[in-house]
């Protein structure tokens, strides 16, 4: 993991997104997690996070917590963190364009997540055009489709005025890139480079060359957000069907209101001891919380396919065997009896079925975890950091 990288003095990444900590949502932790792997790959990258100004935020040491929960107990000497002291909404989008605008006064990246920040990243350009800034807009996924009426319209206007002017747009899947093709124009750059994982804090837990069920309890795993449409109650809805054998570890706590929710379905189906909730966790801590686990399970239940799936790429950096619903990124992504089964649907029966299967046959969990263990050797957050910074020397100028 530890690389010897030299400096670039030219590199200068502007992270140019918004986010007001304290945050546990996994946008935040992926937008700081990729500023923080720019900068360990040697491009000085500015970030402009804001926090309470009353709290241990103001005072560094959350801010310093919340990235040692990354993987990063020191942070990286080129990076470069604008803290502006407010989390009130208006005020801090004033600062943060004035941050913004005050830091990328000559040459380099505005490296945009969201099309909102892409948009007035544009903006900033083109005030600006003696700087010499490039725009780089991250995809996670096709907002307007995910809104109706006005704002959809609205949203859709913006991702193509980013498309048609952004120096480069990086689609996070294949999948996401052809969902793209006949329903926003061209770009002028483009390229798919998946999220990976964090090889800072997603590491095996046991050894990936041996399997694990031979007869006893069988330690089930969810690890992500809450909110509709991931399926975690079809998982929890499931477990009835498949006995005492099987226990379920939930990981994750946003949103509150769907950790309860999911809690009072567990108690109604008088689940509370084979179902544990671990709340939210820091990166730094899953690992020994799935060291008992023998199925990482990803039962998304929803239509839509324009998210990242980033908890696959977890699952196979934590070389686990893994059941998932037939999501199309989730299929293109892994392979059928290698690297994953699939259930025939999204229902809790169909969760139950892949489960009893998979459980039933060791030899194949523990092919999928050494075939997930070789894979995810070339799909770290921190490796992809260094690919994107060699390909904006390449061909966007810096």
């Amino acid at each position: 993991m530890t690389r010897s990288i030299i400096p670039d003095q030219k590199m200068r990444i502007f992270y140019c997104q918004k986010l007001r900590f304290p945050n546990k949502s996994a946008h935040a932790l992926h937008c700081a997690l990729t500023a923080a792997n720019f900068a360990a790959s040697g491009a000085e990258t500015f970030l402009f996070p804001g926090v309470p100004c009353k709290d241990a935020f103001a005072r560094g040491s959350g801010l310093q917590a919340f990235f040692a929960g990354l993987g990063y107990p020191e942070l990286p000497e080129r990076l470069r963190l604008e803290v502006i002291g407010t989390t009130h909404k208006g005020l801090y989008g004033w600062m943060f364009r004035r941050r913004l605008r005050r830091a990328a006064s000559g040459p380099g990246i505005c490296f945009a997540s969201s099309v909102k920040e892409a948009g007035l990243a544009l903006d900033l350009r083109e005030k600006t055009p003696a700087c010499g800034l490039r725009v780089v807009f991250e995809m996670h996924h096709v907002i307007s489709r995910l809104k109706e009426g006005k704002e959809a319209e609205k949203l859709y206007a913006l991702e193509k005025r980013v498309f048609q002017n952004a120096d480069l747009v990086i689609f996070n899947s294949d999948t996401l890139e052809r969902n793209c093709r006949d329903y926003l124009p061209g770009c002028r750059n483009s390229l798919v480079s998946p999220l990976g994982y964090n090889e800072r804090t997603v590491r095996p837990a046991r050894d990936p060359s041996a399997s694990y069920i031979a007869g006893g309890l069988v330690h089930l795993a969810y690890v992500g957000s809450l909110q509709a449409g991931k399926g975690v109650e079809n998982l929890i809805r499931a477990l009835p069907e498949l006995g005492d054998r099987f226990v379920l570890d939930i990981v994750g706590g946003v949103p509150e209101k769907g950790l309860r929710a999911l809690r009072q379905l567990a108690a109604g189906l008088r689940l509370e001891a084979r179902v544990r909730f671990a709340g939210h966790l820091p990166q730094a801590d899953i690992a020994s919380r799935l060291a008992d686990c023998d199925i990482f399970v990803i039962p998304m239940d929803t239509e839509q396919d324009f998210f990242a799936p980033m908890k696959m790429y977890e699952a196979l950096g934590f070389a686990l065997p893994i059941v998932a619903t037939p999501v199309p990124s989730l299929q293109r992504g892994l392979v059928e009896g290698e690297n994953a089964l699939f259930a025939g649907g999204c229902s809790p029966a169909d969760l139950a079925d892949a489960l009893k299967r998979l459980a039933g046959d060791p030899d194949l969990c523990g092919k999928m975890r050494r075939n997930n263990f070789a894979a995810a050797r070339h799909l770290s957050s921190g490796r992809r950091a260094e690919k994107l910074l060699e390909i904006f020397r390449a061909h966007i100028g810096h």
